[in-house]
């Protein structure tokens, strides 16, 4: 990335911060991507076709905002979050392209191909509603909606199962994180996919994760590099 691109992304970054402490103030208006308008297109890292340089943690913290790392289909992107919708965040790129996280969890994509439109999670989901490890439960049903072109909604049930694995030290751009590694393995009658997600075991809070998007997509790996405050 080049200096004027950088100087770009930390003043849009800067933009995203005074935005959410004006939507903070009143429920009407504009929504975050009215408000910010084009240099919301500018808060992203997006893919480069060349294969980009990693950006230092010591850049990264100069951004003013949670960033996270998004890898799919052989591309890593940096992101930062464009609007928080009821606790579901908006992550996306200047081409439209859109992953949305609800707590730990991939709640939507948009842009992708055929998306996954959104996802109704249990009440005692972790990964949707963050716990400590040591009180996630053994098994939660969650239902995947997606959507195909010029055609009609529809749905895949499945039931996970959370299977803790081995405590770990994993580093996101120089940074460690002690974590337990847990194998979450979703099925029904017709599939199973397994999802992997680090786990700061004490908040339950995921570092990182694997997870499915899908019976077209491939599965989309998920790194927070500075997590969302608010």
């Amino acid at each position: 990335m080049t200096a004027r691109m950088l100087r770009r992304v930390l003043a849009a970054a800067l933009t995203l911060v005074l935005g959410a402490a004006l939507a903070a103030c009143s429920s009407s208006g504009p929504s975050y991507l009215e408000r910010l308008g084009s240099a919301v297109k500018d808060a992203v890292l997006a893919p480069e076709p060349k294969p980009a340089r990693e950006r230092s943690r010591a850049e990264l913290e100069e951004i003013e905002s949670a960033v996270i790392a998004v890898s799919f289909g052989g591309r890593r992107a940096l992101l930062v979050p464009l609007a928080d919708n009821g606790g579901h965040l908006d992550y996306r790129d200047g081409a439209g392209r859109a992953v949305r996280l609800f707590g730990g969890a991939v709640s939507s994509t948009e842009g992708l191909g055929r998306d996954l439109a959104a996802v109704r999670f249990a009440v005692d989901d972790p990964l949707a509603h963050p716990r400590p490890l040591a009180a996630w439960p053994a098994r939660v049903f969650r239902e995947y909606q997606f959507r195909e072109r010029n055609g009609p909604q529809y749905g895949i049930t499945l039931s996970c199962g959370f299977h803790t694995l081995a405590r770990e030290t994993i580093e996101i751009v120089e940074r460690s994180y002690d974590v337990v590694r847990v194998s979450e393995v979703c099925a029904n009658q017709r599939r199973e996919v397994v999802n992997t997600h680090w786990v700061e075991p004490e908040t339950g809070f995921v570092w990182r994760s694997e997870q499915w998007l899908g019976p077209v997509l491939g599965p989309v790996t998920v790194e927070i590099i500075r997590p969302y405050t608010g």
